[in-house]
């Protein structure tokens, strides 16, 4: 079954109508649009659909997906979904009979055609999506993007899809997606739920209020959400597990937190930190000679990284980033964990931070700059490397040193 007609049987089985028909139009990012027509009957077991294409900027094409049921009675819940590595919207919208009036689809389209963030959906967007959308809480709004943002996972060796969404204390909604990487070891994976830290992080979320999960959390991730500022307020919720809501430290009981390792004064990932990092001198000039250049530009990204870096364990803070032939960059730092494994590198809070701001793929990066401590006891250099060979082995990799001010 096509992900429309999935779709469409899901708002079908909700309004419950003898027969419903739904029409759907998307554009996808190049450039291409499609359009196709569904129905099935009260059993579900009669469908059809014809495809046709349309350039992206033909009225009848749309740029959106459109999912539009003509059943009277109960509105169609709003969801997101797509195919390959693009974040393609899906809106769904209730026609009322003759007697009715129609939703207003115009505040709907104009907030998602504007979105620079596939990832991310700011307060605003938030807000009228659940308005026109019909739903009842912030809840239904994150299982339903669970529900539809599986598919932007890239897991190659498990196929093993996962998906979550967070509200987070800003009002914002950020999406994360698992990641693996073929040729290289198992740890080299990164989970949904780290992946959806890492870009609330790089927003300067201040704090996780709800989680939804497509699956039960592992540990790996469970004690990785231990360095969250306020974690054990967070409300987490299950896909599959309805009418149940979790505390971390309901799923994961006598706990090993920061606290455990530095004490009371220790501070959490989320709340604000500078390691006053520079670079020295004779590197410095050496940047400035050549002008305004791109490698200039990415050691700079890259030392703004290292400063916001969370390594409170090793107290060893590197920074990374990665640029594409366009010379768009994109940037992430370390962030460790107290159980030191679940640690996420800088290259790979990097790689979520390409996917976020629409890297078009791991082929598509060029040039990679690391800055970290010349003689730092914890070092990524060697790592990252061999890791590179496999991600983007035609990348140039430079790395910087850096010195405390």
């Amino acid at each position: 079954m096509t992900l429309e007609a999935g779709l469409a049987r899901a708002i079908h089985s909700e309004v419950r109508a003898p027969r419903v028909r739904y029409d759907l139009s998307h554009a996808c990012r190049n450039g291409r649009a499609s359009r196709s027509s569904t129905a099935c009957d009260a059993s579900g077991s009669r469908w059809s659909e014809a495809p046709e294409n349309k350039s992206a900027g033909d009225s009848k094409g749309g740029s959106k997906w459109r999912l539009v049921s003509k059943t009277q009675g109960k509105k169609a819940s709003l969801s997101f979904g797509g195919e390959g590595s693009s974040f393609f919207t899906f809106r769904a919208t209730h026609e009322l009979s003759s007697s009715g009036s129609a939703m207003d689809e115009d505040s709907v389209r104009k907030i998602l055609d504007t979105r620079k963030e596939s990832f991310v959906l700011c307060p605003e967007e938030v807000e009228v999506l659940m308005a026109k959308g019909g739903f009842e809480t912030k809840e239904d709004l994150l299982l339903e993007l669970v529900k539809n943002t599986a598919h932007l996972s890239l897991p190659p060796i498990s196929n093993f899809h996962v998906s979550c969404a967070a509200l987070g204390s800003s009002g914002r909604v950020y999406i994360g997606v698992n990641i693996e990487f073929r040729e290289l070891p198992l740890p080299s994976a990164l989970h949904a739920e780290q992946f959806l830290v890492m870009n609330a992080f790089q927003h300067q979320e201040e704090a996780l209020e709800i989680l939804y999960i497509s699956h039960v959390p592992c540990g790996h991730c469970r004690q990785f959400m231990c360095e969250l500022h306020r974690s054990e307020h967070m409300t987490i919720l299950i896909n599959g597990i309805e009418g149940e809501r979790f505390t971390l430290p309901q799923l994961l009981p006598l706990r090993f937190t920061p606290r455990d390792l530095i004490g009371d004064e220790a501070r959490f990932l989320f709340q604000p930190r500078d390691n006053e990092l520079r670079l020295p001198k004779e590197v410095e000039e050496s940047l400035r000679e050549g002008g305004e250049t791109l490698e200039a530009a990415m050691a700079e990204r890259a030392l703004k990284e290292a400063n916001a870096s969370y390594a409170p364990y090793s107290n060893c803070p590197s920074g990374l980033c990665l640029s594409d032939a366009s010379g768009n960059l994109y940037g992430g730092c370390l962030v460790e964990s107290a159980a030191y494994n679940p640690t996420v590198s800088p290259l790979h809070s990097a790689l979520v931070n390409g996917l976020v701001n629409g890297l078009g793929g791991w082929e598509a990066i060029t040039q990679v700059t690391l800055v970290e401590a010349k003689d730092a006891a914890v070092k990524h250099e060697h790592v990252i490397r061999e890791c590179l060979k496999f991600i983007c082995p035609g990348a140039k990799y430079t790395v910087l040193p850096a010195e405390g001010k």
